[in-house]
């Protein structure tokens, strides 16, 4: 009888423990669906990968197209490229003034457009405002050393993203909307000719305007996609004199060496860092701040050498001018002119720092970049930045 009891006891156990595991089991599943859902109704894709290849493909195709019928009509090089492109490329137009051109429409439509503006159908002045602010939740927001933490910094722009639309979903379907988006691109064909005739003879070339029409059309039907994206695609242009990187872009080759640099203003080197600086490289910082410590370690190295030097010539004035004294009558060693010595010391020190500069081992930079790296962030790379390099 009591064996009995015991395997009731034992059984009743069992019954309890399999329903508290059913009844946790379920609640898992039902979490999982509950998260499931969320992401399947916060995965929106307006365009898939290939379709934003094509055009982007289609982008590059007519700028390259512009740029080659232009590549005659150059008077000058904007400041900002003329470090990049020898003095004489306008006055030989060879494929570098076609790579001049492509960079330059490049470059002025991520700064005028794709980083500029929110959505091309809204009143220009709140896609400005809406621009800045999505920028700003990347620029000012915790550090993301971890793949976790730089997937919740994508996950809230992209839900704030997709919020914003949501409450602007009205205005985006009015008749407004239209008209919004015809204005911004009549100003932008506008002032992309303006830009590209500073720098071009006059009269303007035949066939500028409707070039750059086709251009901006192509581009701002782009930008209309971009912001109805849950994830996140990023549009870059790489700036002269940045660091290679292989993963977003791709080098050419063909250009005339860069033998006779024009002059003009050396900007910062810059991959977006506004943008990027989330998610990017974690060892790529730790070098920077390496090469930040080494530098004046090298200074002083460089200090010393220059020092050791400076004794060892006043030693030897030392020696002379009392070699010299002995036989002039006992003139103290002190005699010889202070200007020359510090001439010397001045010539010393130049020498020492050109031949410590022509010891460093030369980096390859980009020189200049002739269309536009995309990326889905965390993802893939849609298409590759095409850089020239140069050894700096």
């Amino acid at each position: 009888m009591p064996r009995a009891s015991s395997d009731d006891q034992a059984e009743d156990k069992y019954r309890k423990v399999k329903k508290y595991y059913f009844e946790k089991e379920g609640q898992v599943q039902q979490l999982q669906n509950t998260l499931a859902h969320q992401r399947l109704a916060m995965s929106r894709t307006s365009l898939d990968d290939n379709e934003y290849v094509n055009r982007f493909s289609r982008l590059d195709g007519a700028i390259n197209n512009l740029a080659f019928n232009i590549r005659r009509e150059w008077r000058s090089v904007p400041p900002w490229l003329a470090p990049a492109v020898n003095k004489d490329a306008t006055t030989t137009p060879t494929k570098e003034m076609t790579a001049v051109g492509r960079a330059c429409i490049s470059r002025w439509l991520v700064d005028e457009l794709f980083d500029r503006f929110f959505h091309p159908s809204l009143d220009p002045g709140l896609s400005t405002q809406l621009k800045i602010i999505e920028k700003n939740l990347r620029r000012f927001a915790a550090p993301t050393p971890t793949e976790e933490e730089k997937e919740g910094l994508m996950s809230k722009i992209s839900n704030w993203r997709l919020a914003t639309l949501e409450g602007l979903n009205e205005v985006l379907q009015s008749a407004s909307a239209a008209e919004n988006r015809n204005t911004l691109t009549l100003t932008l064909v506008e002032k992309m000719v303006a830009a590209l005739n500073m720098n071009l003879k006059d009269p303007a070339p035949a066939g500028l305007e409707g070039g750059v029409s086709m251009i901006v059309e192509l581009a701002v039907g782009i930008a209309a996609n971009l912001p109805l994206e849950s994830r996140d695609v990023f549009v870059e242009y790489v700036y002269p004199n940045s660091r290679i990187d292989e993963n977003v872009m791709k080098l050419e080759t063909g250009l005339p060496p860069l033998t006779n640099p024009g002059e003009g203003m050396i900007e910062e080197p810059s991959r977006s860092s506004v943008e990027r600086d989330s998610h990017a490289d974690e060892n790529d910082s730790l070098k920077d701040r390496d090469e930040e410590v080494e530098s004046p370690q090298q200074q002083k190295l460089s200090e010393k050498e220059a020092q050791q030097h400076q004794q060892q010539q006043h030693q030897q004035q030392k020696k002379k001018s009392g070699m010299f004294g002995g036989f002039m009558g006992g003139k103290k060693a002190g005699s010889v002119p202070g200007g020359s010595g510090v001439a010397a010391q001045q010539a010393q020190k130049e020498q020492l720092a050109k031949e410590q500069q022509a010891k460093e081992p030369k980096e390859e930079r980009v020189r200049f970049c002739a269309f536009m790296a995309v990326e889905v962030r965390g993802r893939s790379v849609l298409v590759k930045a095409p850089v020239w390099t140069h050894a700096v």
